[in-house]
Order: C-alpha cells, then structure tokens, then sequence
C-alpha cells in the first residue's frame, strides 16, 4: 500500500505544479514577457505528460491489487471447510 500512497502523493504534487505553471505563464502574458510564458507553458505540458503516467501507474496498481483480492477470495471460496462443517 505504501506504493500507491507514494504514487498519489506524487500526483497530488504535480498536479500542484502544473496549476502554479499555468497560473505563472498567465502572469507571463499579461505581462507580454512571451519568453516565460512559452517556458511556463512547456514547463506545464511535462507537467502533463508525468501527470499522465502516474494515473496510468495508479490505475495498474489498482487494478494488480484488484485482480490478487479476486485471485484470493476465489481460492478462499473453492477451499472453504464452511460447506462442510456439520449442520447443528
């Protein structure tokens, strides 16, 4: 579970920094400095990209515990001695 903390601390930070990036390239241009803006804007689209990456991480993740849960609930069921404990 440590991993998938990591993962969404990780994404919470980038997401944190693509908002500031934006909000800089705004000021950028309001400012008609274009060469920051154009910085901020590509800072805010590889921003982006790992954004992209880390939901794709955290969705396989999720899906990996997803899929072992089943895996063990399954073989919990097809083992269980509950259907064959005796009746009272």
């Amino acid at each position: 579970m440590h991993t998938l903390s990591h993962l969404q601390e990780a994404l919470h930070q980038k997401e944190q920094a693509l908002i500031q990036y934006v909000r800089y390239m705004r000021e950028s241009q309001d400012s008609d400095n274009q060469d920051m803006a154009a910085l901020f804007s590509d800072l805010a689209k590889a921003e982006e990209k790992h954004i992209a990456v880390i939901r794709n991480q955290v969705a396989k993740y999720n899906k990996g515990l997803l899929n072992k849960y089943e895996s063990i609930n399954e073989y919990n069921s097809q083992h269980s001695t509950y259907r064959d404990a005796p009746e009272n």
